[in-house]
């Protein structure tokens, strides 16, 4: 996430910053905005999922499902600018 802040901030011409959260941290967030116990244990295990694993390996499973080579981050980023900047 921090690379993403860095492309976001050359992209959109300022500085954006990541602020990691401990689990607790993110648990709290959740939960003060309303999110249940449950809805913020299983977003939590996302987080986790990806930290742990998913992220940790490359495949081919985007291309094998879509017929289409995958993006970097930074063109997604750039093709979809709009939905980041302050309306």
């Amino acid at each position: 996430m921090p690379e993403v802040a860095d492309e976001l901030s050359h992209i959109l011409g300022h500085s954006v910053t990541y602020q990691h959260r401990t689990p607790d941290e993110q648990r709290a967030v959740l939960t003060e905005a309303g999110i249940s116990e449950l809805v913020a244990d299983v977003l939590l295990g996302i987080d986790r999922l990806f930290g742990d694993s998913v992220l940790a390996e490359t495949t081919a499973t985007f291309e094998d499902l879509t017929g289409k080579a995958p993006r970097s981050v930074g063109a997604w980023l750039s093709e979809n600018i709009a939905a980041f900047r302050r309306a």
